[in-house]
């Protein structure tokens, strides 16, 4: 049984996709889905986050409470999967390990290029990258920075963004870290006096064209916010401002042909190269945002945020002209799902999901791919 995450941060898929135009309606839901159960090997733990990579290699995140209860908070471990094989790497040490109850952000080009990002107990952020051997401590000097999405292009060309965790700071810049393969190189999108700005996704398309989204507000307590998306061109950060309104922003992908989506609570926005389009909204009943988005089989797949009682899947695929439900994950419970934590699209085209379901006096996850 799963208890509540205090801090649910998003993996960076390994791959970015195929991708459709540009309409939203609701659909019925798909009847050819065939999903299997992936169980955490160790049955003291359950899987909660995957990321597919190259070929067979998949990461997987588990938790458990080493204490027996919720009370003592979740501790994160990871898995390696090469083929049909489980591997549960090695607990980072005290130095390396991220606070309880934060899953981490995490990365990977290779089953020896894995990184996992988060918060130290003292707050620091704190970077680990498995070698395939062992855990590397790879931090930023900056103890302030709070990385939130990272994607690795290769072993010595990796990105990071995030915001800025500074109790007595009278601006919270958002932050933009670059590992060149020896330390963290990190640019802060300075605000002006009392003002936040958060970055928690990001797309990498190229050396030149690199997205980050998130939100910015009047305050620094986060007050008075409005969806914020910025881009590199090979030399600088500029701004891309979104529709008048748009909410945060907490997921970016591309598609083929370059257009960029980008979700804002339920509406999803789409940049054709020169503007955003778009702005309808999901509307499966109860779903309050859209917390993933994942390319797989050349389809993009949304993972939402539902209400307690709804009987939806959480999954939708985008058809070319609107959602269509997924089938839902089998489970023999009768609970409902509230929240899919986790999409990702290996380039085989399986898809592998992970959310949790809620029910009177528990909240049981779910595993499993398609």
């Amino acid at each position: 049984m799963r208890g509540v995450v205090a801090r649910l941060r998003r993996a960076t898929v390994l791959l970015a996709a195929a991708g459709a135009a540009m309409a939203l309606a609701a659909g019925p839901t798909a009847a050819a889905d065939t999903w299997t159960a992936v169980a955490d090997p160790d049955s003291s733990r359950w899987f909660d986050a995957f990321l597919a990579g190259d070929g067979d290699t998949v990461f997987a995140r588990s938790g458990s409470y080493p204490g027996g209860d919720p009370g003592s908070g979740e501790v994160a471990r990871f898995w390696h999967r090469d083929g049909n094989s489980w591997t549960l790497l090695p607990a980072l040490s005290s130095s390396q390990n991220i606070e309880t109850n934060d899953d981490g952000v995490w990365t990977a080009t290779s089953a020896n290029d894995f990184w996992v990002i988060g918060q130290s107990v003292s707050a620091a952020s704190v970077g680990n990258h498995w070698n395939g051997t062992a855990w590397e401590t790879r931090s930023p000097a900056d103890a302030t920075v709070s990385f939130q999405a990272i994607k690795a292009v290769s072993a010595t060309d990796v990105w990071a963004v995030g915001g800025t965790d500074a109790s007595s700071a009278s601006a919270l810049p958002g932050t933009i870290g670059h590992w060149t393969g020896s330390s963290w190189q990190v640019t802060k999108i300075t605000p002006t006096s009392g003002s936040k700005t958060e970055l928690t996704s990001l797309y990498v398309k190229s050396a030149n064209e690199i997205w980050a989204a998130g939100r910015t507000c009047t305050t620094v307590g986060g007050s008075n916010c409005r969806g914020y998306v910025t881009r590199y061109n090979g030399t600088s950060w500029r701004e891309v401002p979104v529709p008048s309104g748009t909410a945060a922003i907490e997921e970016i992908a591309a598609g083929p042909s370059g257009e960029v989506w980008a979700t804002a609570g339920t509406t999803v926005l789409r940049w054709n190269g020169t503007a955003w389009t778009g702005g309808a909204d999901v509307t499966v009943p109860g779903a309050t945002g859209i917390g993933e988005l994942a390319w797989a089989k050349g389809t993009l797949y949304a993972g939402l945020r539902l209400g307690s009682s709804n009987s939806s899947s959480g999954i939708l695929r985008w058809t070319g002209t609107g959602w269509q439900e997924v089938t839902r994950v089998p489970e023999t419970t009768g609970y409902y799902v509230t929240n899919v934590y986790e999409l990702s699209g290996a380039p085989d085209g399986t898809l592998w999901a992970a959310g949790v379901y809620i029910q009177l006096f528990a909240t049981p996850t779910f595993a499993a791919r398609m």
